[in-house]
């Protein structure tokens, strides 16, 4: 936060009283947004919300942003980067703060009768003692050359970057604050120097009454003020464009991951907000979520692969592999498990609530056993069905010989490299850099990871990152899993589905446009929200992975693919009037 100015700087504004500059544009103030240096900066810029001292968004933050002066953000820029080399990040708490945002702070402090955020913010201070070194008329902030931040530990793989311990959160007041706090422990202290060290190597001072505040070279009475509003880039480019559709994962609150493949080659890949809010950890492109119904595609990928190699047949009565299943579904064959048109219950709507416990995939079986009947005769429509790909993971286990897991491990994801995928399997192997799922509440999220519903493995099971989707997807178009034949059943018009805004069909795990321009698939879980959708002809792809359950991300995985879809059809009508 570092409302204060530096211990030395009341005395130069009493002989040089501070100006304010007639800049309306972040542009005509010579400011950059550090995004467009560092496109992967972690940031939680509180004074864009509620979570901070006044309790409340504060005047003139229109977005949680960071914009510098240029010369001290490329600064910061080489800070970060030094940093990643020793395997730690900075995350950035304030940067730019308008004159407006100030004149904000002063109104709180001299509202006397407001306390709700003292406990935490102020604990041993009187609110009239915040007037005493933290909370000023005029900012060195508001020049655009002071930032507030913290240090990140990362792994040796530079993922799950997590706040190393400072001793106190960012806006505490109090003597604890102070950068050589004799109440903060050696640990924290020795945190604290490394951040003063990677800082003061690019010119970056420390106020020390606050660990977090740091101005650039120039000095806190340096230039002007500027009162233009914290924003998203002006900018329509496309780095801007998606900046604005992720900014409601970003900061701290329960993030995403996107992944955007054009060619084969991965032009976006980075994480948003947080994959663990009690941690603080950095979602990124490692972060590994609940696929949820996206586990479909890998559910059919099996049952494909066994069909491949010889072991079933598609059209195979599911009764020759589930024998206990009652005579209504006599009539049901492996592809209408695929794709969607067995007319089997729904498992949801059988089971007793509450649920002791979590269901899986044999008890989906236990349950349908006892259901001698069936919406429709197998084969004559669409209607989608968790119960059925619940019953085809019983299947690639019987067929194969070998569990679900085990079966979509060795023959999928060791084969290509998704060494971090797993079909998630209570004792089974831990799943790294797990995502937390959280559902929203009145003013925040409430941890909402698992329900009975979770432990089902062949309609949602899977856990996987987009750096491991990223090889999945180069498979799909290659031969090192599905042969010609095999491939164009996957896409292929299976079953016409009946409730969209647009002509669709349900291939075998993934659903499809009428004329096959676009394929995708959703999925939807307690606490997890994604997205994957692939446009073949033109060579894109885009899978948007969150672990939250608002919003639903596939219209913004749509605007994103449209991103690289106009700039290509630019480029084609620019090489078209180009020709003699």
């Amino acid at each position: 936060m570092a409302l204060a100015l530096f211990a030395w700087a009341p005395l130069a504004f009493a002989a040089d009283p501070p100006v304010v500059s007639d800049a309306a544009t972040m542009e005509q103030a010579g400011m950059v947004d550090i995004r467009s240096l560092v496109p992967d900066m972690s940031q939680a810029i509180a004074y864009a919300g509620s979570d901070n001292f006044v309790g409340a968004p504060v005047d003139g933050y229109e977005a949680p942003r960071c914009w510098l002066k240029r010369d001290a953000a490329e600064a910061l820029a080489r800070v970060d980067a030094t940093l990643r080399e020793r395997g730690m990040r900075l995350r950035i708490f304030d940067c730019y703060r308008p004159v407006r945002a100030v004149a904000h702070f002063m109104r709180w402090v001299n509202d006397t009768a407001d306390q709700r955020t003292r406990a935490r913010h102020y604990p041993d201070l009187d609110k009239s003692q915040l007037l005493d070194g933290y909370i000023a008329p005029v900012s060195g902030h508001s020049r655009g050359t002071t930032v507030d931040l913290t240090l990140l530990g990362c792994d040796a793989r530079g993922a799950a970057c997590e706040p190393l311990d400072m001793g106190t959160d960012f806006d505490f007041f109090g003597l604890r604050a102070n950068t050589a706090s004799p109440e903060a422990s050696d640990a924290q202290r020795a945190n604290r120097q490394l951040l003063v060290e990677a800082m003061a190597a690019e010119g970056f001072g420390n106020y020390p009454m606050e660990w977090w505040h740091y101005t650039y070279r120039s000095g806190p009475g340096a230039g002007a003020l500027y009162d233009v509003p914290v924003t998203i880039p002006a900018s329509m480019g496309r780095q801007a464009e998606i900046e604005r559709l992720m900014q409601p994962y970003d900061g701290d609150v329960p993030g995403a991951s996107l992944l955007v493949l054009k060619d084969g080659r991965a032009v976006v890949s980075r994480g948003y907000g947080r994959s663990n809010l009690a941690r603080g950890t950095q979602a990124d492109a490692a972060t590994s979520y609940r696929l949820a119904s996206v586990t479909k595609p890998f559910t059919a990928a099996a049952i494909l692969l066994l069909a491949q190699d010889g072991k079933l047949s598609l059209d195979d009565p599911v009764r020759t592999w589930l024998p206990s299943l009652p005579a209504a579904a006599e009539g049901i064959i492996v592809r209408h498990l695929l794709n969607h048109t067995s007319g089997l219950p729904d498992y949801e709507d059988l089971m007793s609530k509450p649920w002791p416990g979590q269901i899986l995939d044999a008890g989906v079986l236990t349950l349908l056993e006892t259901q001698d009947r069936l919406h429709f005769e197998p084969g004559s429509t669409y209607r989608y069905s968790n119960s059925g790909y619940a019953l085809l993971a019983l299947i690639v286990e019987r067929a194969s010989g070998m569990s679900f897991a085990d079966y979509l491990r060795s023959r999928i994801f060791v084969p290509l490299g998704m060494h971090g995928t797993h079909a998630r399997v209570e004792g089974g192997p831990d799943i790294p850099y797990r995502s937390w799922g959280y559902s929203a509440t009145d003013g925040g999220w409430a941890a909402t990871d698992q329900n009975p519903y979770s432990a089902v493995l062949g309609d949602g099971g899977i856990y996987s990152s987009i750096d491991d989707l990223a090889r999945w997807d180069a498979a799909l178009d290659d031969d090192r899993l599905f042969s010609d034949a095999t491939r164009a059943m996957a896409f292929g018009r299976q079953a016409a589905v009946p409730d969209g805004q647009e002509t669709t069909y349900y291939g075998f795990g993934w659903r499809v446009t009428g004329d096959g321009g676009r394929q995708w698939h959703n999925g939807e879980s307690i606490g997890f929200r994604n997205a994957y959708v692939r446009w073949p002809r033109h060579g894109l792809t885009v899978v948007l992975l969150s672990n939250r359950n608002d919003p639903t991300p596939y219209r913004t995985a749509l605007e994103i693919g449209g991103l690289f879809l106009r700039d290509e059809l630019r480029r084609t009508r620019g090489a078209t009037q180009e020709k003699p």
